[in-house]
């Protein structure tokens, strides 16, 4: 779930985020919500993914149960290895290992909507209204309205970072990415408010949805 750690990221940073823009694509936002809803599908797309996830985190802790079991917290590798649903196994391990009281504590914690307010650089968030997993009850919109920093975009379709076209299908998401990036650098350059610092990989911005000269920093 890179799209959520991305923006949690950035939100968690706010002024002080070295990233001049970001592109946040297919988030689920809230990490509790999604989890649950994914495991109490039956007979759908979004149970595909939900066993995936949860094949992925039991290979996961068996490939590496032998450092894991030294974390100074009790575990039961066999709850861990049976566990039938992505909640039971952040529950039996993940939320035990990170020292919080249960999976919900630690889901509503790593969960971005909760630090899409803090977000002061220009962000694309992109979601389709027809993804399996990141469905469309879970995306905040009042707190795209209250931030104007951030722009969130909707497709009827494109699944989960899907977005294929033609009769051949290649993904078109990278145009829309391109763009956006494109527009926010321009925006930067216009206005004077990209150089190099010490760190010839950073790059220091200013960014405002104000028309006044952005301020000089020494």
């Amino acid at each position: 779930m890179g799209a959520n750690i991305m923006a949690k990221y950035i939100g968690e940073e706010g002024d002080a985020c070295p990233l001049a823009a970001g592109v946040i694509v297919g988030n689920p936002y809230d990490m509790h919500k999604v989890i649950k809803y994914l495991d109490s599908q039956s007979l759908s797309f979004s149970k595909f993914y939900d066993i995936a996830i949860l094949n992925f985190l039991k290979t996961a802790f068996k490939d590496n149960q032998a450092q894991i079991l030294k974390a100074p917290v009790k575990l039961d590798a066999a709850k861990i290895a049976n566990a039938s649903s992505i909640m039971e196994f952040t529950e039996e391990m993940t939320r035990k290992v990170f020292g919080y009281q249960s999976a919900k504590d630690l889901l509503d914690y790593s969960s971005s909507k909760n630090y899409i307010d803090g977000i002061k650089i220009p962000v694309l968030f992109l979601n389709s209204l027809d993804d399996p997993i990141c469905i469309k009850s879970l995306i905040p919109f009042e707190k795209f309205a209250n931030n104007p920093n951030i722009v969130l975009a909707l497709t009827e379709h494109g699944g989960h970072i899907g977005y294929m076209h033609g009769i051949w299908p290649t993904s078109w998401i990278e145009y829309p990415v391109s763009q956006f990036f494109q527009s926010a650098l321009n925006h930067y350059i216009s206005r004077g408010s990209l150089y190099s610092g010490k760190n010839e990989n950073m790059v220091h911005k200013t960014w405002t949805t104000k028309d006044e000269e952005p301020i000089k920093e020494k």
